[in-house]
């Protein structure tokens, strides 16, 4: 019975194999010479197709382990080693064969980390990972994996936004909005699919410049805020012909980076809950109906907030009404006492997220974090001032993770927080912890919110499923280096998802 041109190569092995001993003292001209015999073993005989088979089974097997390893490892098989990045599962809160009745959006808010601010020194253990031509892949394959349906990105650059990131999602079905203060390189972009949403309005915030009652920024900053009204295709409506929805409304944010940063910070959550609000009276104004906003648009901010669940950023939105109590009100207070350089409201500042502080003087704080603090008088008041202007707003925030993740992962639920959320989402070799957040914006109706809200409340209060959210590890399972690294992120800071249904 002939054999085909793999079965006689595959029998030469394994004649080769058996013949090892025999050859090896022999000359090339020899050795060449047997390889080209008929597939033969030591005793002239045909390697049998059932031996073959075994062995081909063999080989499969291990290949087929391999890869289930990797997989297993957070790893695709099919990527090169240097282009990897740690997949993580996304965990259902509803069970997998729940009827779908509402309709279900993937949103992702991922600060990549900006090219434009990398420096060696502030990522020493990065070493070719903070390559573009590497990390522009490892984030790409990323985003293709998690396939979410909006993205909420900061720290993008604006050259790989033009010349990369547009072309790439465009690849993927998705239409895009860019926004950055003027003279930064990077800047922060909202990505969505096409077939599901359309663009009909948006809000450029500049923090800078937007009033926030009689309190004063405290220093330029150049943070900005975007936000788009995504209306549903008519491919969505046709499925729900009896909703009153219309939409999402969705912004993205990326604060003050500073330490002592801390009470503008504060002042920028207050402006980007107003100007929520302004964009909810605007859509529903231009679009021409007078019925309920909370009805027909469910808002969302993601972003990165330079803040952790126990500082007043975080707390002001969340907590409602707010007083500042604490560690949160030491930090606060503390930096009302720090004097920022005069560089940063002229022409030349080189000291963006990431880069250098401006040195302490004689008379600032020692530290941004300092275990008491006592305040002046003038420096309590503009706390208090701080406290009561959010207390004026009658719009709150609510975290999804806050609300859904000790569901899914009770392990990395409120280890460092009074709400629920992981430890971290951003992982540096200088510092770590929880800055990054996916929240729902409403109406608050000036009763007490000092608590973390229930899930099912929250789900029946407002017409939303929170399906499943991205595991996030704690800081436990993360290496001794930052990120980025080869074969783990490809930022510093990580993703992170949440599945959303909208009771249509």
């Amino acid at each position: 019975m002939a054999t085909s041109v793999e079965e006689q190569n595959l029998a030469e092995t394994i004649n080769n194999q058996i013949d090892e001993d025999k050859e090896k003292h022999a000359s090339s001209t020899k050795r060449n010479r047997s390889r080209n015999k008929t597939s033969r073993g030591s005793k002239g005989s045909k390697v049998s197709p059932e031996h073959i088979a075994e062995v081909r089974a063999k080989r499969e097997a291990a290949k087929n382990a391999r890869r289930e390893e990797m997989i297993a490892k957070g790893l695709d098989p099919d990527c090169p080693p240097d282009l990897q990045f740690i997949r993580r599962p996304v965990l259902a809160l509803t069970p997998k064969d729940t009827p779908q009745k509402d309709f279900s959006f993937r949103l992702m808010t991922y600060n990549c980390l900006a090219q434009a601010l990398i420096r060696r020194k502030l990522f020493p253990t990065s070493g070719n990972a903070l390559k573009w031509f590497k990390r522009s892949q490892v984030l790409l394959h990323e985003f293709k994996y998690y396939k979410a349906d909006v993205h909420c990105l900061q720290e993008v650059d604006y050259i790989q936004y033009q010349s990369f990131w547009k072309e790439e999602f465009a690849k993927l079905g998705c239409d895009s909005q860019f926004h950055r203060h003027g003279t930064k390189n990077h800047g922060i972009a909202i990505i969505w699919k096409r077939d599901l949403f359309t663009m009909s309005d948006k809000m450029l915030i500049d923090y800078d410049k937007e009033s926030s009652g009689d309190i004063e920024p405290r220093t330029t900053t150049k943070n900005v805020g975007l936000v788009v009204a995504l209306s549903f295709t008519k491919k969505v409506l046709d499925k729900f012909p009896q909703t009153q929805k219309r939409g999402i409304l969705v912004g993205t944010t990326h604060l003050f980076w500073h330490p002592f940063g801390t009470y503008e910070r504060t002042r920028q959550c207050y402006v980007l809950l107003k100007k929520m609000k302004e964009f909810q009276r605007r859509v529903q104004v231009l679009q021409g109906n007078n019925g309920d906003v909370r009805n027909e648009w469910s808002s969302f901010v993601c972003g990165d907030f330079n803040a952790q669940p126990f500082d007043t950023p975080y707390l002001s939105m969340v907590s409602k009404p707010i007083s500042y109590t604490g560690r949160a009100k030491t930090v606060i207070e503390c930096s009302t006492s720090y004097t920022f350089s005069k560089a940063r409201d002229g022409e030349e500042c080189d000291n963006e997220d990431g880069g250098n502080i401006e040195k302490y003087g004689d008379d600032q704080p020692e530290t941004p974090v300092p275990e008491t603090f006592e305040a002046t008088a003038a420096q309590a008041e503009l706390v208090n001032r701080m406290a009561a202007l959010h207390n004026s707003l009658n719009m709150r925030a609510i975290s999804l993770y806050s609300v859904g993740y000790k569901h899914v992962h009770i392990e990395n639920s409120g280890l460092n927080n009074d709400f629920n959320e992981p430890e971290i989402s951003n992982w540096a070799d200088t510092w770590s912890g929880l800055l990054d957040y996916i929240f729902l914006v409403k109406e608050w109706d000036f009763s007490e919110r000092q608590t973390p809200d229930g899930i099912d409340k929250f789900q029946e209060e407002n017409g939303i499923n929170i399906k499943s959210l991205l595991r996030m590890p704690p800081a436990k399972e993360l290496p001794d280096h930052g990120q980025p690294h080869e074969g783990e992120y490809g930022s510093d800071h990580l993703s992170m998802i949440s599945d959303i249904g909208l009771v249509m």
